[in-house]
Formats: structure tokens, C-alpha cells, sequence
């Protein structure tokens, strides 16, 4: 718990020997450990989210894992006035406690929740495996999926010290555990632990883990300390940086670079309501709790369970008790009713958090309303609004946190439309594509281009390379079209589509060229062009903010003297392209595919 995290910090900065400890953890390098938390502190989120099926939700087939949605839960004791909720975080303590404590044996035998069992221990050489199994037995009596947190926070406690003990008593402890079909192992640390003890001395290894798990507690201060260093503030994510999102960056990071794939929760946490000196303010926690509730299950899908903290320890430095508190308790009961989270232990959500830029179709309701949130996140504004605009014209405004829209399409004609969210993080547009009661998203910022490497200093209008005759021959569905050439790529004009059975449309306000195609080439245009010279030059690449969509998809487009030019071989695809395909180099397929002969220096892209 919190205490033994406070205790245990005070030592941090020092120098761990191997007079003091059985195990010497090597000194971490404070500069890159600082840039590293400071860059996670300050990445600002802004995306747009919407509700998808279920189906689409991240599922690992763990034990006790729901398909879609998260559980949600709170310590059992105080649950009451929350019910109905999904898990009850109870404890069990050290080798003497045979079983749940009143009354939170009863609301578990006669609740229809998951149970988060902290197993706390405070030393390793007292674990007796005969102790542990019997207990295993009477709690399996209860019948109730359960997830067993044995000797979790090794990572801010005694535990630590000796990291191969600690490893091989987890291990077998697992052991048993795994006997009880219906009893999941979850290593759970500390989010953000002691800075020279991390993760990877304590993973136990992927066998004897089926989900991960982290203490997190938003706090107001560092240690208690009201006049906390920034350095500390950053390290530990306290005060301004205290942010659930943030918090749990460095384990996502750690199972990511190790491969773990399982689902992760927060075993335990909350955020200061209260601290030794007074009250913490509403303007600070409100947003906070809400980021711990909507938000990490937005940006992080793989999130599957967040117990609250929802009681006060005297010997604290902080509270996070919600109770009493009138604007805490509204945030919780109205995120367990959002729709979101498993409300009984067999429950399923009514949707699960979906980027909008995934690309997922939504259907309206009866009355044509479609829900939209936005995950905003700036490390310099705790509390600022979201903007919603259509075509230009504002629609809606949200001020808290998940900052939702229903956005009523019925009005919209069927086709193509601009959504733009704004904030003081900045602006951010989406395609918006309508048919009949239903609309997908395609996020006009998302997609990068390969344009330039050579145009560092340079400013919009400025020359920044040269485009090239070809004596390669370029058709559109064996119509010829005039070609160029840059970089070893034959290139094409967008504008020049218009003549090719495509619509070419330009809208200033988003700087974007919209190029979709809508017809049959005119039998009256019969173009022809002579095979040109090769490497003549037949102009400037210009610097250029413009954005270019072909069929939806966003393109590597150039800038040439007031028009747009894109290569063939980012427009279409090939079998050979496909299986050369890699994060590096993106294939742009438009939905059209081409082939070419090297034999006639011919290329051709068919747009059927």
C-alpha cells in the first residue's frame, strides 16, 4: 500500500551496496532517467474516440479476462453505496489470516463481483506454502473468479532486495495458485517504484503471470512535501504531472520492449482528495479522477480492471477516500454508468473505446445521434475545453473530461465532411464520410509523407528539389496521362485527373486537395504524349503544408508550381510491393493498382 511506498522512498537517492542489500542494483543514469520522465510528462494527448463493437476490443484469453470492457471496483467495504460493481478489492495479510475479514466475506459470498485479493507479505523468508494453500482452498469455497496480488510493490519495498528470492518465491506461489481454475496470478508493482529498482529484476517471467498489474495513486504531493523540487514532481509524476495516463506509461513501456502481452490493471489506486494540510481543491482532483476513469481505458484498451482506493489510512500523507465528497462520487457512479465498464462480474459493456481514425463504421441511433470523445491531455492545462466543428461551423463544446459529443448526423448529407476539434492543444481534422444513418472517420493528420529529406529551414514556397522529364510512358486505365519523374518514381498530376473520370476539389480553410474517382474518362478526350527525355528539367518542387486525398487515402504529395503532383507507385499497388511492404517505407494504396513494362518503359495504374 501507499505507507510502504512513502517509507520506502526516502532511501532512493542512495547509493545501494552489497554490504547493505543481498543484491547490488546497478546506479541508473539520472540525466536520461530525468529526459525520459520529463518527455513522458509532457507528450499532450488529442484524439478523437468513438463507441466500437465489442468484438474490436483487445482480448489476450487470459484467466478471468473479459472479452471487451473492463471491471471496475472499489475496497469492498465501501462499495456499498457504488453497487453494483464489477470487482471487490479486499485484502489478506502475511501467514495469520485464514480467510476475508467481516464484512467483506459476506458482500463477497453474496455479491456477484470479481474479488482483487491483495496478498500482502513484508518478508520473504516467512512464506509458508502450507498456509497459502489452504487458504487458497477456503477461498475457493466463495466460488467468485479472483485474482491473487501476492507480495506486490517488491518495487518500493524490503521485497526487492533480493530480486532472485523474491522471483522464485513468486514462482511458487503461482504454482498453487494456477491449481484454482477460476484464480488468476497477477505480478503487480509499484507504477512508478523506487528509481534504481526496475521492472525487469522482478518479473517472474511470462508462465507464472497471468495479468499485470500496478499500484497507482495520483498524488498532490512528493513525500508530503509541500515545496517539492520540479526534478521529484517529474520523477514521480506528483502534483501538476499527476495524471493516471502518465502514471502508467512506464509499465506499458516495459511490456512492450519485453513482449508481455497481457492484460493490465490498476490492482489498486486513487487520487488525493485530501492531504496533512487540507483539503485538496476540487479544480484539482476532479479532473484527475476523471482521467484515471475515462482515459485510461481510451488510450490504453489492454487495461481490463481499475480497483479505487476508496478509504482513508490516518498514518497517510494523503486520503483518496471519495466518500462524502459530493463531485467525487458523481465522477465515479457516472463512469460506471457510462457504458464502458462491466457492472457485475458476468456483465458485458455496451461498447468499448475505439480511435475514430481506425476507421470503424458507426450507426446513428433512432433519433440520428452519434457519440464522440476526445482524449485531451495538456501537461500545462489541467482544465480546458474541447470544440467541435462541422464544415466550419461550430457545433458543440465540452469542458470536462471525456469531453463527448453527441453529434446529430441526420441533417448531413450523404458524402464526404470536415470534423475539426479544437482546444488550446492545437486543432485536428477528420474526414468525415456519411451514408445514409451511418459515418466513418479518416484522420486527415495522421498519415505522414516521405516528400522531403532535404528541407530543414525551409519555408512554405520555398524550392526545395527539382522534378524531372521521363521516357517512361504513363497511362490511366490505358488512356495516357503526361508523367514526371522524382526520386526514381514516376509522378503524375492530380489536377490533371479531372480529364481521367475523377473529381479534384480543393478546400482552402483545411488545406487539402480532394482528388475521388467518380466517372468514366469523356470518350471525346483522346490525349497523347511524346516519350519524353530522360533527366531533363521540367521544374521546382516546392515546400508545401497542402495535404492530398486520392480516394480517401491520404498520398505523398508534391508541391509543383501551384499544383500537386503524386507517383504512381504510392497511388497503386502490386503483388511485389505487398510482399515488400515494411513501417519504414508505408505502401499508399488507393485503391487502384498498376504494373509496368520494362520492355515498352511503360507504367499503367488502373483505377477498377
Amino acid at each position: 500500500m501507499f505507507k510502504k511506498i512513502t517509507a520506502f522512498i526516502l532511501s532512493i537517492t542512495a547509493i545501494i551496496t552489497s554490504s547493505a542489500y543481498a543484491f547490488t542494483f546497478p546506479t541508473p543514469d539520472w540525466g536520461a532517467l530525468l529526459e525520459e520522465k520529463t518527455q513522458m510528462v509532457s507528450e499532450a494527448d488529442f484524439e478523437l474516440y468513438t463507441e466500437g463493437g465489442l468484438n474490436s476490443s483487445v482480448y489476450y484469453g487470459a484467466i478471468n479476462e473479459p472479452r471487451a470492457g473492463a471491471y471496475i471496483g472499489m475496497v469492498t467495504e465501501s462499495s456499498t453505496q457504488f453497487a453494483p460493481v464489477s470487482s471487490y478489492l479486499t485484502y489478506i495479510e502475511e501467514m495469520n489470516q485464514p480467510d476475508f475479514y467481516y464484512p467483506a466475506n459476506t458482500m463477497i459470498r453474496n455479491g456477484n463481483s470479481v474479488v482483487m485479493v491483495g496478498w500482502s507479505i513484508y518478508n520473504l523468508d516467512n512464506v509458508d506454502y502450507n498456509h497459502i494453500r489452504s487458504v487458497l482452498n477456503t477461498l475457493s469455497t466463495y466460488n467468485k473468479p479472483m485474482f491473487i496480488r501476492f507480495a506486490n510493490e517488491m518495487n518500493v519495498s524490503a521485497l526487492g532486495d533480493d530480486p532472485t528470492k523474491y522471483v522464485n518465491v513468486f514462482r511458487n506461489v503461482a504454482n498453487i495458485v494456477h491449481e484454482y481454475p477460476n484464480f488468476a496470478v497477477v505480478w503487480s508493482p509499484n507504477d512508478l517504484g523506487a528509481l534504481d529498482r526496475p521492472f525487469k529484476y522482478f518479473y517472474p517471467g511470462d508462465e507464472y503471470v497471468d495479468w499485470i498489474g500496478v499500484s497507482s495513486y495520483m498524488k498532490n504531493y512528493f513525500m508530503g512535501q509541500q515545496n517539492t523540487v520540479l526534478k521529484d514532481t517529474i520523477y514521480f509524476m506528483t502534483g501538476d504531472y499527476a495524471w493516471a495516463t502518465n502514471a502508467l506509461k512506464p509499465i506499458v513501456k516495459f511490456m512492450e520492449e519485453n513482449n508481455i502481452n497481457k492484460p493490465l490493471m490498476i490492482s489498486e489506486g486513487g487520487v488525493s482528495t485530501n492531504t496533512k494540510f487540507g483539503e485538496v481543491s476540487e479544480d484539482w482532483a476532479s479532473p484527475r479522477l476523471r482521467n484515471m476513469l475515462w482515459n485510461v481505458i481510451m488510450k490504453y484498451p489492454q487495461v481490463k480492471m481499475i480497483n479505487y482506493f476508496n478509504t482513508n489510512r490516518p498514518s497517510e500523507f494523503e486520503r483518496y477516500d471519495i466518500s462524502g465528497r459530493v463531485y467525487a462520487e458523481n465522477i465515479f457512479k457516472e463512469a460506471i454508468q457510462s457504458g464502458a465498464y462491466l457492472r457485475t462480474a458476468d456483465d458485458q459493456p455496451k461498447f468499448v473505446y475505439k480511435k475514430a481514425s481506425d476507421g470503424h463504421i458507426l450507426t446513428a441511433d433512432n433519433d440520428g445521434y452519434v457519440p464522440l470523445y476526445t482524449l485531451a491531455y495538456d501537461p500545462k492545462n489541467p482544465n480546458i475545453s474541447v470544440n467541435y466543428y462541422i464544415d466550419g461551423e461550430w457545433k458543440h463544446s465540452s469542458g470536462s473530461i471525456p469531453y463527448k459529443y453527441y453529434m446529430n448526423i441526420s441533417g448531413l448529407s450523404d458524402g464526404r465532411h470536415i470534423l475539426k476539434i479544437t482546444s488550446v492543444i492545437g486543432e485536428k481534422s477528420y474526414i468525415l464520410n456519411k451514408a445514409g444513418m451511418s459515418v466513418s472517420f479518416t484522420d486527415m493528420s495522421g498519415a505522414t509523407t516521405n516528400i522531403v529529406t532535404n528541407n530543414d529551414g525551409k519555408n512554405i514556397g520555398d524550392v526545395i528539389d527539382k522534378i524531372y522529364t521521363t521516357d517512361i510512358l504513363t497511362y490511366i486505365d490505358d488512356a495516357p496521362i503526361r508523367g514526371y519523374a522524382i526520386n526514381g518514381k514516376t509522378m503524375i498530376c492530380l489536377e490533371d485527373l479531372r480529364d481521367y473520370g475523377f473529381t479534384v476539389n480543393y478546400d482552402d480553410s483545411v488545406r487539402t486537395l480532394y482528388v475521388d474517382k467518380t466517372s468514366e474518362k469523356s470518350p471525346d478526350f483522346k490525349p497523347f504524349f511524346e516519350r519524353g527525355a530522360v533527366g531533363g528539367v521540367a521544374g521546382d518542387v516546392l515546400k508545401t503544408d497542402i495535404k492530398a486525398y486520392v480516394n480517401g487515402v491520404r498520398a505523398n504529395a508534391y508541391a509543383i508550381d501551384g499544383r500537386m503532383v503524386a507517383a504512381v507507385e504510392d497511388l497503386g499497388t502490386t503483388e511485389e510491393k505487398h510482399a515488400s511492404y515494411d513501417n519504414e517505407n508505408p505502401i499508399l494504396n488507393c485503391k487502384m493498382s498498376y504494373t509496368y513494362n520494362d520492355f515498352e518503359r511503360a507504367l499503367r495504374l488502373y483505377t477498377k
